[in-house]
């Protein structure tokens, strides 16, 4: 991983990689609770060029190229990119690299690309200024941004935190994948880090699981009636800020 020290250098993804990309597309709060949610708040893309940020094992890039877009797909794991790869073939409307979105993107031009879209990835950033700067930079003026990330009172309830309104580092364990660390941050964080890059934030959504994951985990999604797990927003770059 990189020594950047923005990054949670612990969550180490390219040790993660293979049980990740082997386990994601069927697991239950991936599959059937942030991806279709995500997928919905996504605006029209045909034709469009869209940054996947953070792109895994490439999900969604893939299914934005299926929606007629360009994409180009972000990773910081080199692991990660392998699997997109493999994943994507050789479509010709997608792009995957390695890249540490903690940095400068300086290979996308400004105001280069249609939408961002960002999932589950930011909460692996201390700091989400530099990222959010360079979101904006890359965007066209009224470009978009959709992104999820924890749920900020979940967590804190979860992890019995001394004070929610602190950005810290929590370690969480997945039965399917292993240790992952990231950085829990007040919705106060969330929102404020997005206005003061100079997003306006059009619409905050704390999603429901579909129908499958209520059929098939039924004592989970009732959980997730009290307790939802992520928070997903879309934005749109205001070039009047």
């Amino acid at each position: 991983m990189t020594s950047n020290p923005n990054i949670d250098r612990d969550s180490n993804y390219d040790e993660l990689a293979d049980a990740y990309a082997a386990g994601v597309d069927n697991a239950p709060y991936n599959a059937h609770y942030e991806r279709p949610a995500t997928l919905a708040l996504i605006p029209e893309v045909n034709g469009a060029h869209i940054l996947d940020a953070g792109c895994g094992s490439g999900f969604y890039s893939e299914e934005l190229a299926r929606r007629g877009a360009r994409v180009i797909g972000l990773d910081a794991s080199a692991e990660m990119v392998k699997h997109a790869t493999r994943r994507l073939g050789d479509n010709p409307n997608v792009t995957v690299r390695v890249a540490d979105l903690t940095q400068p993107i300086d290979f996308i031009g400004d105001g280069d690309v249609d939408g961002i879209l960002a999932p589950l990835v930011l909460h692996y950033f201390r700091d989400w200024a530099p990222t959010l700067a360079e979101f904006r930079r890359v965007l066209k003026p009224d470009g978009w941004i959709v992104m999820s990330t924890h749920h900020p009172t979940t967590e804190a309830v979860r992890f019995n935190v001394a004070n929610y309104f602190v950005t810290e580092a929590l370690e969480d364990y997945w039965s399917w994948v292993g240790n992952v660390r990231f950085f829990r941050r007040p919705l106060t964080a969330i929102t404020g880090a997005l206005t003061d890059a100079g997003f306006v934030i059009e619409k905050l959504l704390e999603p429901l699981p579909d129908e499958f994951f209520r059929e098939t985990k039924p004592d989970a999604f009732e959980r997730l009636l009290k307790f939802p797990e992520f928070i997903l927003i879309r934005a749109r770059n205001d070039r009047a800020v």
